[in-house]
């Protein structure tokens, strides 16, 4: 009985250790988000059924296309931001089109994605997290 109790005891504990660790790892890997893997999806997704070679906007948003027509590149609907200003989301016109905030940002149109429903606001503080960190290509 006593025995019983000392394994009940120590699975507890080495399964509380186990939780820690794969959420302390989690918590890790979660803080850098992927372009291909994160962000290019949503615009699959959401994105690229509009904007695609010849898209809206002059925007592609098809794999092996949108990060070097997204990054450091200036918008065509807001003269004053860039479509992704790496390490500043509030300066990326893309936040505010996700936003529907495109016309305090000097911007026009709509909010995107056009004809479907906004993203969550979890989605677009994923695209904020990944233009925060630099907008990397990985």
């Amino acid at each position: 009985m006593i025995l019983l109790a000392i394994v009940l005891t120590m699975a507890a504990c080495s399964s509380g250790s186990k939780t820690t660790a794969t959420a302390t790892s989690s918590d890790t890997s979660s803080s850098v988000v992927s372009f291909s893997k994160d962000i290019q999806p949503l615009f699959n997704n959401s994105c690229v059924i509009c904007h695609q070679v010849a898209g809206q906007a002059g925007l592609t948003l098809e794999p092996n296309l949108s990060y070097t027509r997204l990054v450091g590149v200036p918008s065509t609907e807001s003269t004053a931001e860039l479509r992704v200003k790496p390490g500043s989301p509030d300066q990326s016109y893309i936040i505010a089109k996700l936003q529907g905030t495109q016309i305090q940002a000097g911007g026009s149109g709509v909010q995107m994605p056009y004809g479907a429903a906004p993203l969550s606001q979890a989605q677009i503080s994923l695209v904020q997290q990944w233009i925060a960190e630099g907008a990397p290509d990985n």
